[in-house]
């Protein structure tokens, strides 16, 4: 239910598909598993075609049996379900079932500033309720019902004015979900079924519930610093109901993905309402820009399940990532599979790992600056391991990879520092590289 900044703008040219690099990217995902790094699913489509599929690693690991991942595997998606719940709202505003500008007050009048807060805020993120998940009560591990979760919410003042900036809220969609249920007399699941499951002869979505290992379900693992896995415990999926509880696969959701984008599930002024961006949120999917192309997208994240699908509207291009076990950057997989397509060279992860020491990590110590970036970055040590970030964000853990290199691979971002010139150079997929001079 965890929300990643969707940073990663790239611009391409499609127009030769035969030079596609598909073995690269096999390799590469090869190597992530091999390297305790993933496991999963990545499926492209072009035009609606099946283009390219990998599976790597397990469905579920035991002393009796492991079971592979397969194209039928399936994976909780966490977050991606908003954007199947933004769906089914705009259903049934294009069925005069609900308006964009009711207020939360119409059907929750007991959650405070809901006579201010319109499903139009709620789908966008703009309404300024509460993460619920950061309620100290709140636990995905333990049942809580509907009646105690809106307690829980109206605990919560609004965090700002409805309207008046956006930020992510998973209450948005817990809160959509419901009145789903309460304007349908119905339960998510049979919503979800009849509207689009069913529609779209999706073969592997549902809305979830305990992890079904006989039924294809994949089970999640985090992985501990020797590599090894451990088995994730799991989130009582009717808690994230609509803002977290499905459950599908990357060969389903490139199908729901095109019908979206294809006209298939609601009425074109919905659409246009739907894809509208303000600062990078639009309602229930997220969407950046650069050089006149426009990249749509949504993550998600539930137990240690990590998935992730991009959809470029000029080339057709869909991308989804699933995966039941992650160490790496969803996004620095996407811009992989990105140049798969385009017939590029990969970025592969580094191979090797170097340790430094208190006096040869402080040489890195400093802040650095370019004009061709709106942030100053910043790195400091604590005489076992470099960190940084941009100026004002939380310091991430870097790894050494070379001789005056460092990697930030949940970013895909390398670091090449020169010290007789008291510069380095900063690489990230989908941009050139810049040189930014140390200021301090």
């Amino acid at each position: 239910m965890k929300k990643i900044l969707f940073l990663f703008l790239v611009v391409w040219n499609f127009s030769n598909l035969q030079s596609q690099n598909f073995d690269a990217l096999d390799e590469f995902l090869e190597t992530l598993y091999k390297d305790q790094k993933m496991m999963g699913n990545l499926t492209m489509t072009k035009d609606g075609n099946t283009v390219y599929s990998k599976s790597v690693g397990y469905q579920f690991v035991s002393k009796e049996a492991n079971k592979l991942i397969t194209e039928s595997s399936k994976f909780r998606i966490g977050s991606i379900t908003k954007t199947f719940t933004a769906v089914l709202i705009f259903q049934l505003i294009d069925e005069n079932k609900i308006s964009l500008d009711q207020p939360l007050s119409k059907y929750y009048p007991q959650i405070p500033g809901s006579e201010h807060i319109t499903i139009r805020n709620m789908l966008n993120h703009s309404s300024g309720l509460f993460n619920i998940p950061a309620d100290e009560n709140f636990n995905e591990q333990i049942e809580t019902s509907k009646a105690q979760m809106l307690t829980m919410m109206a605990n919560h003042k609004p965090d700002f004015e409805a309207g008046t900036k956006h930020e992510y809220s998973n209450t948005n969609y817990v809160l959509l979900g419901y009145i789903l249920e309460d304007l349908e007399n119905a339960p998510y699941s049979k919503i979800l079924n009849s509207r689009i499951v069913n529609k779209l002869e999706l073969k592997n979505t549902y809305f979830g519930s305990v992890i079904n290992t006989s039924n294809n379900e994949c089970l999640s693992y985090y992985y501990k610093d020797d590599g090894s896995l451990h088995e994730a415990n799991q989130a009582i999926l009717t808690i994230p109901g609509g803002a977290g509880g499905i459950v599908s696969n990357p060969s389903d959701l490139v199908v729901f993905i095109n019908a979206l984008f294809n006209g298939k599930l609601m009425s074109e002024k919905s659409f246009k309402i739907m894809t509208t961006i303000n600062k990078e949120y639009g309602s229930g999917i997220m969407s950046a820009k650069k050089g006149g192309m426009t990249i749509f997208a949504h993550n998600g994240t539930i137990d240690f399940f990590r998935s992730m699908y991009i959809y470029i509207p000029e080339q057709k291009l869909a991308i989804a990532l699933n995966t039941n076990a992650l160490d790496y950057g969803l996004m620095p997989i996407m811009f992989n599979a990105i140049a798969a397509i385009k017939g590029e060279e990969l970025n592969m992860p580094a191979s090797t790992t170097i340790s430094l020491n208190k006096i040869e990590l402080n040489k890195y110590v400093g802040i650095y600056m370019s004009k061709d970036l709106p942030f100053y970055l910043v790195f400091e040590t604590d005489g076992k391991v470099l960190k940084g970030a941009p100026e004002g964000s939380e310091l991430k853990i870097l790894k050494a990879t070379n001789k005056d290199e460092f990697v930030l691979e949940s970013l895909g971002v390398v670091l090449n520092f020169n010290l007789e010139t008291n510069s380095l150079l900063f690489k990230q997929p989908g941009e050139s590289p810049k040189t930014l001079t140390k200021i301090n």
